[in-house]
């Protein structure tokens, strides 16, 4: 505290244009009544003499001071008792234009000098405060690991590092900043944090220090930098700090520094967390690790990756992209199982079985994984997960075959691969074509995958789970080449074409026919009784092929509005082909459906399209 006097002979002491120049006044420094560090009696005594005359402003400045100190007390306490969750600090708002009534008739100039009033003040703010954050973060040490006593196993092991108060700085009109104040360690002996503040306390003085303008506190032990463009200029005992929030398992509090009244006081907003007394984070400084597991549906520690090669003994990844293209198709096919499945039941006197088959399966990834998540998921008595993987290449085929063994009879008992052709398998799982195959008159889920089938190959596997009324479709097409020579063709025939301009370029063309290819395929599934989705499964730096097409079959009712809309797809689909000059698509020539408006071209579908 200050007496009067005191704060009288500082004014007389040190000159009005003090801390102007960034530097610290020697008398001021030199005060028998200021200390080395100590924020409040230096800046006190330093703004109660730049604050003029009034003996009013320099009550406000000390009033200021006093509830920047009762707010950073507050937070160092919290701290110490471990309640702290997080603090918020916020500068002077940027001006806005006030939204103008429909009835208002204000000239353009005076709006033209509205804009230029407003960005005048968003210059002047240039530099200053907008928002500051204060979170807990937890930043692990990689190269100390240490297990708890009486384990040697990987689960018992124990994250050392330190916790840390980060705090991120935004400016108005300039880059955002954040700066890391240590808060403590992990003890090595009984897990406890070794709380130390220090670096929180001389990094809020020296954010408050600028926020009063005062530039040069390179006394403190943590030097809050500047925004790039340097020093901001307040008038004398402008705080550029108006208002803030601290956050605590005890409540929230608000502090109000801008107007005649500062305070710092509990705030009628509760916080969610308080009943549970302490601050969980601070409790378990590990949730706040920047290295958090991630929730994913299939462990990496699962055998069967390691069996295939995506990870290694230590469970760590070895092929990247293929472990995250598998975590991501799980994901998908178990949404599109999941709402098949309920659909289903309410149908079915009994649970009913999941059978998959993965056209095309190549080495497994896919396979070994949707095999063993719906598995783990579904498995019991009344449900059986059963899988197939096809694929031409007899020596893969064996060799997955024993991979699958080898896991032993548990889960994947009931995944087997065979040799075969997309299409052409008669010893698949589904048997032969299904005639008027409803949903909900099934014993089990039907799922088809065919992901990066060559071609008219993914069209032969889209045909095939049509033909036996498939309830899960999932296909990401590769190499769409049947359609290019005709769209090559109808571009060269027609220079005048409303697409001229853009299909002139092979790589537009290129891109054109994938386009094309996928969307009519899309319009044929949802002619076929399936609702269609078509999206980006995954990044383009993991496969350039990354578009997926899921179908789910539906109940069609046969009604005469349903009826419109299957016509009106039809003749969407035509305008789609005639607009690029398609007149064969393989899809549609083994269902039956017409591409053009001529008559004489409509197509017989192959094996009998099943009655919709």
């Amino acid at each position: 505290s200050f007496s009067t006097s005191q704060l009288s002979a500082a004014k007389a002491a040190v000159p009005r244009k003090h801390h102007q120049d960034g530097k610290h006044h020697p008398r001021c420094i030199s005060s028998p009544v200021t200390t080395a560090g100590a924020y409040r009696s230096h800046h006190v005594l330093c703004m109660s003499a730049t604050a003029g005359e009034g003996s009013q402003s320099s009550r406000h400045i000390e009033r200021t001071s006093s509830i920047i100190d009762e707010f950073i007390s507050a937070v160092l306490k919290s701290l110490q008792e471990k309640t702290f969750e997080s603090f918020t600090l916020k500068g002077p708002p940027a001006p806005r234009k006030k939204r103008r009534s429909s009835n208002s008739n204000k000239s353009s100039t005076n709006n033209e000098d509205i804009d230029a009033k407003i960005e005048r003040e968003k210059e002047a703010l240039r530099g200053k405060y907008k928002t500051i954050l204060g979170r807990l973060v937890f930043l692990q040490d990689k190269k100390k690991r240490r297990k708890k006593k009486g384990g040697n196993d990987a689960a018992n092991e124990v994250e050392t590092g330190s916790l840390y108060l980060q705090v991120t700085i935004k400016y108005h009109l300039a880059t955002d900043i954040a700066q890391n104040w240590k808060i403590g360690t992990i003890n090595e002996e009984d897990d406890e944090i070794a709380l130390d503040v220090s670096e929180v306390e001389s990094g809020l003085r020296g954010i408050f220090a600028n926020a009063w303008g005062d530039n040069g506190n390179s006394d403190d032990s943590v030097v809050v930098p500047l925004s790039e463009w340097g020093a901001t200029t307040n008038k004398a005992g402008e705080m550029d700090i108006r208002s803030g929030e601290l956050v605590n398992a005890d409540g929230v509090y608000n502090l109000q520094l801008h107007g005649k009244k500062a305070s710092f006081r509990p705030s009628k907003t509760k916080n969610k967390n308080k009943e549970k007394g302490k601050s969980q984070l601070m409790n378990d400084p590990t949730q706040l690790s920047h290295d958090r597991t991630k929730n994913v549906p299939l462990s990496t520690s699962s055998e069967f990756f390691q069996k295939l090669g995506v990870t290694n003994s230590d469970n760590k990844p070895k092929m990247a992209s293929k472990l995250r293209q598998c975590q991501k198709f799980v994901e998908i096919v178990s949404k599109l199982v999941d709402t098949s499945y309920s659909h289903d039941s309410p149908n079915n006197d009994g649970a009913k079985n999941i059978r998959v088959i993965d056209m095309g399966c190549g080495r497994g990834y896919l396979t070994f994984s949707v095999h063993s998540y719906l598995s783990d998921k579904y498995n019991n008595a009344d449900c059986v997960v059963e899988t197939q993987g096809i694929e031409r290449r007899p020596k893969l085929v064996q060799e997955i075959n024993g991979i699958a063994r080898e896991l032993g009879k548990g889960k994947f008992e009931k995944l087997n691969f065979i040799e075969g052709s997309i299409g052409e398998t008669d010893n698949s799982i589904f048997g032969d074509a299904k005639q008027h195959q409803n949903v909900g008159n099934k014993d089990s889920v039907d799922v088809v995958i065919a992901l990066h089938a060559c071609d008219t190959a993914t069209d032969d596997a889209l045909w095939f789970a049509i033909g036996r009324g498939i309830d899960v479709i999932v296909t990401a097409p590769c190499c769409q080449h049947e359609l290019r020579p005709q769209i090559d063709h109808h571009v060269s025939n027609n220079p005048n074409h409303v697409l001229a301009n853009v299909l002139r370029h092979a790589i537009y063309r290129e891109r054109a026919t994938e386009q094309i290819t996928d969307s009519m395929r899309a319009i044929l599934l949802e002619i076929a009784g399936y609702d269609v989705q078509v999206f980006e499964f995954i990044g383009g730096e993991h496969t350039a092929k990354n578009c997926i097409i899921t179908a789910t079959k539906k109940v069609m009712s046969g009604s005469k509005k349903e009826d419109a809309w299957l016509e009106e797809r039809r003749k969407q689909l035509i305008e789609l082909a005639e607009l690029y000059g398609v007149r064969r698509q393989r899809l549609a020539s083994l269902m039956g459906e017409s591409i053009t408006s001529s008559s004489n071209l409509k197509v017989k579908a192959a094996g009998g399209m099943p009655p919709l």
